[in-house]
């Protein structure tokens, strides 16, 4: 079960990297693989993105079906996260355990989320 912990860690980690990338690209960004490989290796380089550089630049894109679709994987990701820490015991192993569960069930709420804010026919055709 740590073993699939794990590799949904990884795939969060890629859809947040691939949400950032596809989200400065709409934006007008120079380098957006620059946001989207650092954006998740850091966590302070994803507050930066999120709090400062994102904020006064308007999306030149509508977003696309991937985009929602990373970044429903990303707040689910982190809602499992915040709920295993929050919900589960204090053992590390039992977080991993609990985690799996946790993001399953908060993928729907995750999908309904982006779903409202970027709109549900917004960027359907739109294609990346």
């Amino acid at each position: 079960m740590v073993t699939v912990s794990v590799a949904l860690l990884l795939f969060v980690w890629v859809a947040i990297g691939m949400w950032v990338n596809f989200d400065a690209y709409a934006r007008g960004s120079d380098r957006p693989g620059f946001w989207g490989v650092l954006a998740p290796v850091s966590g302070v380089v994803l507050c930066y993105y999120l709090l400062w550089w994102r904020r006064g630049r308007p999306r030149r894109y509508p977003p696309s079906r991937w985009e929602r679709a990373t970044a429903a994987v990303a707040v689910a990701g982190l809602g499992g996260f915040v709920a295993g820490a929050v919900f589960s015991p204090p053992d590390p192993i039992s977080q991993l355990i609990f985690w799996p569960v946790a993001f399953a069930c908060c993928l729907p709420v995750a999908y309904w989320l982006v779903r409202r804010r970027f709109g549900a026919g917004e960027g359907a055709t739109v294609g990346r």
